[in-house]
């Protein structure tokens, strides 16, 4: 099985586009990618919007040549309607969706899911609803879960995780679990039994506003239950990579895993790659060079929606 991160924030960019590749099927989770419109007060810096603009293409790559695209729900670092992924990506694909009728919240459901299909329209060889259902390509099964909660409430909505077995080696993806802050969230983990999961943890760079500190503590304690699972590897990234402190954030989940043999790493160090955490250094870029960027029209839109 070849398991590769795309696009994530190691990175440089918000999402969390992964490549799933087995004997049987090619696959990409959440096939998006996007900026955060302001941080620290400030847009975008030049290097994230030229780093978003290589890695998109990486993911237009992939998602070409995948016979299977799955999405986890509609924020539009996991989903795009053709801002900057076009949508002639879905065209002759299987395409697992979160469910557009069920467990979803008011933005998702009204607004950004249906002006998803619509821009997809006729394109998909397939479009599935896959709340809770598996799907077999030859000896390759895709697990999806029964939808959890985007973090530790329901504010904004919910997400399906994704599991992808084939023979004796299997992938969990968790989507927006934002580290798995309570029982429900590992529940999939525990009947999946992963040799390799990618997760996004906590929002530790919001806690305070987003997150509180006991559900950043249930998080951890939770990540750490997981790598005694008899996991090999664990990619934490994505939302925990906002935060400048991660590593301090998850230095018990390190020493756990060290002692369970697991290696815990971000998408960019199992790419051979260093961390780039460009978000949550823009005040470093921007005190480096102030020039406003130049934003393509597409990736404004984009932004301008995401607020």
């Amino acid at each position: 099985m070849i398991i590769e991160p795309i696009a994530f924030e190691s990175l440089g960019v918000r999402s969390q586009a992964t490549y799933v590749e087995t004997k049987d099927v090619r696959i990409v989770i959440d096939p998006a990618i996007s900026l955060a419109p302001r941080r620290y007060g400030l847009p975008p810096h030049q290097v994230e919007v030229d780093t978003l603009m290589e890695l998109a293409k990486k993911i237009i790559e992939r998602a070409k040549i995948a016979d299977v695209l799955v999405v986890t729900h509609y924020h539009y670092d996991h989903h795009d309607p053709g801002y900057v992924i076009p949508k002639d990506v879905y065209k002759d694909k299987v395409v697992l969706i979160k469910d557009t009728n069920s467990f979803i919240n008011v933005s998702q459901g009204k607004i950004r899911a249906p002006k998803f299909l619509r821009s997809i329209k006729g394109l998909p060889k397939e479009i599935s609803n896959a709340d809770g259902r598996e799907y077999r390509f030859g000896g390759t099964k895709i697990s999806i879960s029964h939808p959890v909660p985007h973090g530790a409430d329901v504010r904004l909505g919910y997400v399906i995780q994704v599991n992808v077995k084939d023979g004796d080696t299997s992938v969990l993806f968790t989507s927006d679990v934002e580290g798995l802050p309570s029982d429900e969230h590992v529940k999939f983990t525990y009947s999946s039994n992963p040799n390799f999961i990618i997760i996004d943890g906590p929002l530790s760079y919001l806690l305070g506003r987003a997150l509180t500190e006991d559900q950043l503590q249930s998080s951890v304690k939770n990540m750490e239950k997981i790598a005694k699972l008899g996991l090999e590897k664990m990619v934490v990234d994505h939302h925990v990579l906002r935060d400048l402190n991660y590593l301090k954030v998850l230095s018990s989940l390190h020493d756990v895993a060290r002692s369970a043999g697991v290696k815990v790493t971000t998408a960019a160090e199992i790419l051979g790659l260093e961390v780039r955490q460009l978000e949550a250094k823009r005040r470093e870029l921007f005190a480096k060079d102030n020039r406003p960027a130049k934003i393509p029209k597409n990736l404004a839109d984009l932004l301008r929606t995401d607020q």
